[in-house]
């Protein structure tokens, strides 16, 4: 039995006060007064007469108890007597609320999300007005929302404010956090409350959750969902204007279903399928198609689900423009094969006498020849001539060996011919800032200089020396154009998938490896190496692109990331909203009864002695007519009783 709105001295001297108003106003009510009576005996005043005083006593000791216990009795009940256990001290609990892509499923009673917030806010009415408590959104990160705030319209609007992210729910991270906030921050630990709907990502395993705080408020809801996981697009080298497209379908639910899938490009068809999907499995399909054009390319399921948002997918395809090359020279049949090679390559042939510096091209091939006014287009100058070479010719060398590559430089990557005797060769004096590609004994022969308009001189022709035979021919051609048009020979990788964490597999060792992420904003991310693979996380939607030498992935990460698996909940973990009488500690409150006991003992002191003016006429009259007898009756002779008892 405890008091809990006062303590036990608190409660003793308000009743020792009220008491002590109740008797002093008792006394000056009570005290003797002058009545004039009528009689028939006449007496003869006396010729002295004393004056006498009594003492103030309790007349009615009976009216005076009933008053006080009454005040009493309406005492303990605003103290708020409890009859049981104290209870608990105030405690701080942890409110993990699911805020996971799964949250936005439609069920019966409207969507995952609203049926949880309606829990979580029946938990904040059960919880103790004195206990504080921070609410938690959980999906693959575990976000405070609030402080530990004992507020209740604080926590109210942040529950209301809470809406499905990205993500797939990370259990063992949300509990952990949960856990490190109780042992670090809380007053006193109270309860871990996991307010989900139970689908979760594949985790790996770890320690075992604590279950000795862990309440679980389920979610439950039967939804049926077909999704797509992942779109794949990628381009073969010998087509440049091929796409392969991959797409993975998942059934998520436990019945097969049937759907149909397809392929949009531009807002044109250009493929569908009819899958078969079984129970919690994964279909793939492939398609292809023709485009140079940038468009949006769209998968979408025609289906009807639970679950509509990864229903449909899409990415934008970029502009595969051809390099165009423009070759000045008079034997046209020494570069076509080395350019026909390459099918992203349109070259066109024209004599030096043609020469049009208005003429359109990406890149300029000058055959020993040198224009007058210079190139405003990325040049390759072969023999240039010393009088308009951009690059000083210091002499002609007879019969040079090739000696050696920089094989630092991007121009001679994967070139190892040497000791190659060439008939002649321009010896070049480089500027401060150009490269030396290859080098003779006499000095440089091929240079490379990089700039807004980049430009290579080679001091001999390659098809007219001893490497028109060798391999190095056309892999030099192909690493100029290359180093020239960077964008234009990258190898592009698209992908449509989910947020969250991103594998990226690379081909080089991660020592050689200069790789980094950026998003759509253009800033990087952190990422980790580990092995041949390449990750990152990615916590909202968008396009993420990854570079790794001379290819680009670009990761349009704009599905939502659906759990896989279903957590069961702990078999030692609470379960349902507590009790009030649960989280109060078990007493039971009398305080309702307590004031209405005081109230009718206060009422029947009133009935018995609270109006001695009154005659029994005027309480007969007082009465109500159609009051029936018995009770009326009995209700005149406690009246007579009192005017009698107060007459003696």
């Amino acid at each position: 039995m405890f008091l809990l709105n006062l303590t036990l001295a608190q409660f003793l001297a308000l009743g020792v006060a009220a008491t002590a108003i109740v008797v002093t106003l008792y006394l000056l009510d009570r005290a003797r007064q002058r009545h004039k009576v009528a009689t028939l005996r006449f007496w003869n005043a006396p010729a002295q007469v004393s004056e006498t005083r009594h003492r103030r006593k309790i007349q009615q000791p009976v009216s005076l108890l009933l008053q006080v216990a009454g005040m009493l009795l309406l005492l303990l009940a605003i103290a708020q007597l409890h009859i049981g256990s104290r209870g608990r001290p105030p405690a701080d609990h942890v409110l993990i609320l699911d805020s996971s892509a799964w949250m936005a499923a439609q069920a019966r009673g409207g969507n995952l999300m609203q049926q949880a917030r309606a829990l979580a806010r029946g938990y904040l009415r059960a919880a103790p007005l004195a206990d504080r408590i921070m609410l938690v959104r959980a999906d693959a990160l575990a976000t405070p929302a609030t402080p530990f705030e004992s507020d209740r319209a604080v926590l109210e609007a942040a529950i209301e404010a809470s809406e499905p992210g990205g993500t797939a729910l990370q259990v063992r991270r949300a509990l952990e956090f949960a856990r490190e906030t109780l042992r670090l921050h809380a007053r006193r630990p109270g309860e871990i409350v996991m307010v989900t709907a139970g689908k979760i990502a594949d985790e790996k395993p770890g320690s075992a959750v604590a279950t000795a705080n862990l309440r679980v408020l389920l979610v439950e809801a039967a939804v049926e969902n077909c999704g797509i996981r992942k779109i794949g697009l990628h381009q073969p080298e010998p087509e440049p204007d091929l796409w392969e497209v991959f797409v993975s379908v998942r059934n998520y639910g436990e019945n097969p279903r049937r759907v149909q899938l397809a392929l949009q490009f531009g807002g044109a068809i250009v493929g569908s399928r009819r899958l078969n999907l079984g129970a919690k499995s994964d279909e793939n399909a492939s398609f292809r198609f023709r485009s140079r054009a940038a468009g949006t390319l769209e998968a979408r399921l025609l289906v009807r689900d639970g679950f509509s948002p990864d229903n449909s997918a899409r990415l934008e395809v970029p502009a595969r423009h051809p390099l165009r090359v423009v070759v000045y020279t008079e034997e046209p049949a020494l570069f076509r094969p080395a350019l026909r090679a390459l099918p992203i390559v349109e070259a066109s042939f024209f004599k030096p006498a043609e020469y049009d510096a208005a003429r359109e091209a990406d890149i300029v091939v000058l055959d020993r020849f040198a224009p007058g006014g210079g190139v405003s287009s990325h040049s390759i100058w072969i023999e240039p001539p010393a009088q308009g070479s951009p690059v000083r010719v210091r002499a002609v060398s007879a019969n040079p060996r090739l000696r050696r590559w920089s094989t630092d430089h991007p121009l001679a990557a994967g070139l190892r011919t040497q000791d190659l005797t060439l008939d002649s060769a321009s010896v070049f004096q480089p500027a401060s800032g150009d490269a030396v590609v290859a080098e003779a004994a006499d000095g440089p022969i091929i240079v490379a200089r990089s700039g807004q308009q980049r430009l290579v001189a080679l001091g001999f022709h390659p098809a007219r020396s001893a490497l028109q035979f060798d391999l190095a021919t056309p892999l030099l051609f192909a690493n100029i154009l290359r180093w020239m048009s960077e964008d234009v020979f990258r190898r592009w990788e698209l992908s449509a998938g989910s947020v969250g964490s991103v594998r990226v597999a690379v081909e080089k060792e991660p020592g050689r490896v200069a790789a980094r992420v950026l998003d759509g904003e253009g800033q990087p991310l952190p990422l980790a190496l580990k092995g041949s693979t390449l990750e990152f996380f990615a916590g909202t939607p968008g396009v993420y692109r990854v570079f790794d030498g001379q290819r680009e992935t670009v990761h349009w990460l704009t599905l939502p990331e659906v759990g896989e698996s279903s957590w069961e909940a702990p078999s030692g973990a609470a379960r349902g909203l507590p009790s009030r009488a649960a989280v109060t500690g078990g007493g039971r409150d009398l305080w309702r009864w307590l004031a209405l006991c005081g109230a009718l003992v206060l009422l029947a002191e009133y009935l018995l002695y609270g109006s001695g003016r009154r005659s029994g006429q005027a309480l007969d009259r007082a009465l109500p007519a159609g009051m029936p007898a018995a009770p009326k009756g009995v209700l005149l002779r406690l009246r007579s009783v009192a005017l009698w008892r107060r007459a003696s």
